[in-house]
């Protein structure tokens, strides 16, 4: 028999449920309705798992908001199993985040905040786990539930077996729906990139479009454009293989930029914006040569790779600039600065490789600037961290 009295903890319970719901739906239209800040970029294949998600959580907390005001027990088991599942997966961020920190090399130069923010607040959201589940196995809520004596649960359980064992036939076959759906179809591969427009005034929009292969029936590929090592733009779907990358501001007239394609494991060539007129002119024989890379081949032990080149003109040498983009297997990285002159026209500089994995691909560039205005580019060098 089911109690007339709802707990006070039960309702608080679905209020917060029903807050989260509320909370899905707002997350859920924001990303479809494209309104995300454009400083906040984030590929196609993310904003498709986002999604799913977000449907996924408002059926769970509208059903257990339902279920709770109501005191049905599906509602209970409902609950209790989406929390064993969210508390496993909260552990296992954890796990992660503690291996993170205790492998950091120097542990001296973590922040507090981030270490209660990262390590401290979950602890205390694991404990908030527990003292629900303590509270929904109390004797006054398991009544309200209709779980009158200990036996109860387990009764029910034998009780409702055939509509138990249908439903978890349902489960494993959108189980394997999603398997299928989100496994990749086949080895992803970048055909073709273009640029619209090609040869960019200051002010335009400028668009990149990459025609993909490969990746999942449901999800598609997680594609992103890098420029200097992160990510930038919006990133859209054309159709089922192209992608498109719209660039959020304008550049300036002379702006030139180097940006390339990630696609899963595959990264494309290297591409050039070049935005209205740049000065290539020859009057001050303005030259890069002799770049120099130490080691020539570096392996993960290498905490970096130092950058040399000889800088020649026939007027001074306003600036020296080493730009580099990193790919690793969890991420990006990158950045850019100014090399410092050496001496006999060498200018040197150095990227660091201390904290990335074996197969970690790193790509750079060389770009110097005479006072008279005159600029130049090397070509983009790579290598890959060896074990």
């Amino acid at each position: 028999m089911i109690s007339s009295k709802r707990p006070i903890g039960v309702t608080i319970l679905a209020l917060l449920a029903f807050g989260g719901a509320i909370a899905c739906v707002y997350s859920l239209i924001a990303l479809l309705s494209s309104d995300i800040p454009l400083y906040i970029t984030m590929t196609s294949y993310q904003m498709r798992i986002i999604g799913i998600t977000d449907i996924i959580m408002i059926i769970i907390a509208l059903s257990v908001t339902y279920g709770f005001f109501k005191g049905l027990r599906w509602s209970w088991f409902l609950y209790m199993f989406t929390l064993v599942i969210v508390t496993i997966l909260h552990v296992a961020v954890y796990l992660r985040s503690f291996w993170a920190l205790s492998s950091y090399p120097s542990p001296g130069e973590i922040g507090m905040s981030y270490i209660i923010v990262a390590y401290i607040v979950p602890v205390v959201i694991l404990a908030i786990f527990g003292l629900i589940s303590i509270y929904l196995t109390r004797p006054h809520v398991k009544t309200y539930f209709g779980f009158g004596q200990p036996g109860d649960i387990s009764a029910a359980v034998k009780e409702n077996k055939r509509k138990i064992v249908s439903t978890v036939a349902v489960l494993v076959i959108i189980a394997g729906i999603c398997i299928l759906g989100f496994t990749p179809s086949g080895d992803i591969n970048i055909i073709n990139v273009t640029q619209t427009p090609e040869n960019p005034e200051p002010g335009d929009t400028i668009t990149v479009i990459a025609e993909i292969s490969g990746g999942s029936p449901f999800l598609g590929v997680s594609a992103s454009l890098h420029c200097s090592g992160w990510m930038v733009g919006t990133v859209t779907s054309v159709d089922k293989n192209k992608y498109s990358f719209t660039f959020a501001y304008p550049f300036e007239d002379g702006t030139e930029m180097w940006y390339m394609i990630r696609a899963g494991d595959k990264i494309s060539d290297v591409y050039i914006i070049q935005v209205g007129h740049m000065e290539r002119s020859n009057i001050t024989s303005l030259a890069i040569i002799d770049v120099i890379q130490t080691p020539e081949q570096p392996a993960t032990a290498t905490s970096s790779v130092d950058i040399s080149a000889k800088v020649t003109s026939n007027v001074t040498i306003s600036e020296v600039t080493l730009e580099d983009m990193r790919f690793h297997e969890h991420g990006s990285g990158g950045g850019g600065g100014s090399m410092r002159s050496d001496g006999n026209a060498t200018y040197v500089d150095s990227i660091c490789t201390e904290f990335y994995e074996s197969g970690t691909q790193v790509f750079y560039r060389i770009s110097a600037k005479d006072e008279s205005g005159n600029t130049a580019v090397t070509q983009v060098y790579s290598f890959t961290l060896s074990p």
